[in-house]
């Protein structure tokens, strides 16, 4: 994030609960890559928004034409927890998208379906693309449905209105592990406060939709820029 960007304290510290530090965020998540591996990374997600999930010899293609060593490339990519691989080499986690199915469903500009990782990365999916998006997702705790509409504008609205997003983390390592089970959104701050005394292993807090907002764009906003 830029140094002279206005963020919110809210934002920040929802950022910090989820360990997740200024060089997780924008284009600084790709600064220690090649160009080529920035490419690849780009060209992954790419795919991911159109709906698909590249299989391993489509990456392994992707990854030579760009004259990388495949298996090397996905180490490195997976090495900056950016993108990660399930034994069979299937990507399962491209950041802000998964590729198995989660508690958040994303329809992006009206059209295709994608998963989130986590409440965060779903909205983070807008700024990323510059496109609208409506989330879809579920309180842990009580099943109620949480409804996200963000337009292209940016405007959003979100159901129910006193919905939030638990902000936090259960352990150190890689996000998929640490935070992204617990980044959920929930139907109110008083079930985000019962998650966590029923999770006593969980640091954490409840934020506001418009925080959360703002911590998505903070992450995943400025990652394709020049792309």
């Amino acid at each position: 994030m830029s140094s002279t960007e206005q963020v919110s304290v809210g934002a920040l510290e929802a950022l910090r609960a989820a360990e997740i530090p200024p060089e997780r965020c924008g284009a600084e998540r790709t600064a220690r890559l090649s160009e080529a591996e920035r490419t690849l990374y780009v060209w992954i997600l790419h795919r991911f928004s159109e709906g698909d999930t590249p299989d391993a010899a489509t990456v392994h293609e992707a990854a030579g034409s760009l004259g990388l060593e495949p298996d090397q490339a996905l180490a490195t990519l997976a090495a900056e927890d950016l993108v990660h691989t399930d034994p069979s080499g299937r990507i399962v986690v491209a950041y802000p998208f998964s590729g198995r199915p989660t508690a958040h469903r994303v329809q992006i500009a009206g059209g295709r379906f994608v998963w989130a990782m986590c409440a965060i990365d779903a909205l983070g999916i807008a700024p990323m693309l510059d496109l609208p998006i409506e989330v879809r997702s579920s309180d842990p705790i009580t099943g109620d449905e949480i409804q996200v509409q963000i337009a292209a504008n940016a405007a959003a609205h979100w159901q129910p209105a006193e919905a939030v997003v638990l902000a936090g983390s259960a352990c150190a390592g890689p996000s998929f592990s640490g935070c992204c089970a617990v980044l959920n959104f929930f139907s109110s701050a008083a079930s985000a406060e019962q998650y966590l005394r029923e999770h006593p292993d969980v640091r954490g807090h409840a934020i506001s939709l418009p925080e959360a907002l703002e911590a998505g764009r903070l992450v995943f906003g400025s990652i394709l820029e020049d792309a």
